[in-house]
């Protein structure tokens, strides 16, 4: 099989919190996390986004049953966009200069799934 499974380094995770995606530089909405690795994310958003854009991304993840509010920032460079559904995409993103809070978040999602996607 051809496609950017195969160029994964580490697996990913679904992730099983609602985690929204935002851009920096206006806080406009992008869309949710499905899901994650240590070098990669994968989101939802109403419309494509072509491959080589780079994204400054904000992501909150609010766990009401946690009383838990964190937000992780990155710079973010879109790989791949396809449909996911007639109405919405997704978008494959390699992370560049994640903080230390996201490198956390991420960390808590593999911490919490358990098993990686495909297995």
């Amino acid at each position: 099989m051809n496609g950017p499974a195969e160029q994964r380094h580490t697996p990913r995770v679904d992730v099983s919190s609602s985690v929204s995606v935002f851009q920096q530089n206006d806080l406009s909405y992008l869309g949710l996390l499905l899901n994650c690795s240590d070098n990669g994310l994968m989101i939802s958003t109403y419309e494509p986004i072509p491959p080589g854009t780079e994204l400054s991304l904000e992501l909150v993840d609010i766990r009401p049953d946690l009383d838990l509010h964190r937000t992780g920032f990155c710079q973010a460079e879109v790989v791949w966009s396809r449909p996911l559904t007639p109405s919405l995409y997704r978008a494959g993103c390699r992370i560049k200069a994640p903080c230390t809070t996201l490198d956390n978040m991420i960390r808590s999602y593999q911490t919490t799934t358990s098993k990686p996607m495909g297995s």
